[in-house]
């Protein structure tokens, strides 16, 4: 199965923490899965170890992505833009929009790795958590 993961959910793997739930610890240690890490993630990783708010290093982040065979760091193109939904905030708006456009691709639903209400409410994707 393809998954995408939002940013906290991403570094709470990473950083083996306990607020990662269950579910969605599974869907990301399953190596059957292809992780796909929109690069706003990438982005948001590096702003957030700068301001001392996380632990894992925008460099830690990538070394993971380069060295698991099923993880994946997607770009911010055209076809992400397309269908980043405009209700949503910017940042969720791409990690959507990777989903959403993962989805067309493959002609079946792509879950979204996320704990973000606004998402899980806005039922634009499936929600893993």
């Amino acid at each position: 199965m393809t998954i995408v993961t939002d940013t906290h959910p991403w570094i709470w793997f990473l950083a083996a923490s306990p607020r990662l739930s269950a579910s969605a610890k599974v869907s990301l240690s399953n190596p059957s899965n292809l992780i796909v890490v929109p690069s706003i993630v990438m982005l948001e990783i590096k702003y957030l170890y700068n301001r001392r708010r996380i632990s894992i290093s925008f460099e830690e982040a990538l070394q993971q992505i380069e060295i698991a065979a099923n993880v994946l760091l997607h770009p911010l193109d055209i076809s992400v833009l397309t269908l980043a939904p405009v209700e949503l905030e910017i940042h969720d708006a791409i990690i959507v929009g990777t989903a959403l456009y993962l989805s067309d691709q493959l002609k079946e639903p792509v879950p979204l790795v996320t704990r973000d209400k606004t998402i899980s409410n806005s039922r634009l994707v499936p929600v893993i958590w």
